[in-house]
């Protein structure tokens, strides 16, 4: 099985699966690989159903960002545009992709001093964490962390199916996503279930005030519930296995 994530055409000539994120690349994969079976989703398709979801607790967040501290995922972006909100209430959870350099220490020192310096109502529990194990990281705990906030919100510049968003979306808390991303990422982003924003501060404190006051049109769980999630990943992967098995006379 392999998986191309981020954006382009999977490449391996010998993968029997492949899990093509990037359907801008389909037609492209299928005519290019036609031994290989295809299937239309990636790792974060496989989101627990069965931990993420509601559970009609209080929301005292109106939004919520969980991403980790490096540039690409342009976190000042949601820091300015939360500024310019300063009615609204926030909260962002960042862990460390290196497990805590001082790289990554400086970026989430200084994107909270900005926030304290432009009057950004944000909370960051754990804004003292060294290390990756100071973070809760029980599906329960982060389900709770969803539920608790209105919407999510994802400033990353550019990579696969976000597996935030897809948590998300499957605690029926609808996403924003910036319009410049690449294929993978705007996955599953439609009317039901957010919205896509020009990814500048300005644009993103637009479409959170936009989605904040329309929450009653979206239904994010609904669209998870019927088009992907553990169970519909879990069903396709099963008829790819399947097919292999037949093909080489295998159980």
């Amino acid at each position: 099985i392999e998986r191309r994530g981020w954006r382009g055409i999977n490449e391996s000539k010998h993968a029997n699966i492949k899990l093509v994120e990037d359907l801008s690349f389909w037609d492209e994969t299928l005519e290019k690989f036609s031994e290989s079976i295809c299937l239309d989703i990636g790792p974060a398709d496989f989101v627990d159903t069965e931990a993420f979801k509601p559970i009609g607790i209080e929301k005292n967040y109106d939004g919520i960002q969980i991403s980790h501290w490096t540039d690409f995922k342009r976190p000042e972006m949601f820091i300015r545009a939360a500024g310019m909100l300063p009615e609204r209430r926030f909260v962002k959870l960042g862990h460390f992709v290196e497990g805590g350099s001082e790289l990554e220490y400086r970026l989430r020192d200084a994107n909270i001093e900005l926030a304290r310096k432009i009057g950004a109502n944000i909370d960051f529990p754990y804004s003292e964490a060294k290390e990756n194990s100071d973070f809760p990281n029980s599906k329960e705990s982060m389900n709770g962390y969803l539920n608790r906030a209105h919407i999510g919100v994802l400033t990353t510049k550019i990579e696969g199916i976000n597996r935030f968003k897809m948590e998300c979306l499957a605690a029926g808390v609808p996403v924003l996503v910036p319009s410049d991303v690449s294929f993978p990422t705007k996955k599953h982003i439609i009317e039901e279930t957010g919205a896509l924003f020009e990814p500048t501060s300005k644009g993103l404190a637009m479409a959170m005030e936009d989605v904040l006051t329309n929450l009653g049109r979206y239904n994010p769980r609904r669209y998870i519930e019927k088009t992907t999630g553990k169970p519909i990943a879990l069903k396709k992967l099963r008829g790819a296995l399947e097919e292999i098995s037949k093909r080489e006379g295998k159980e």
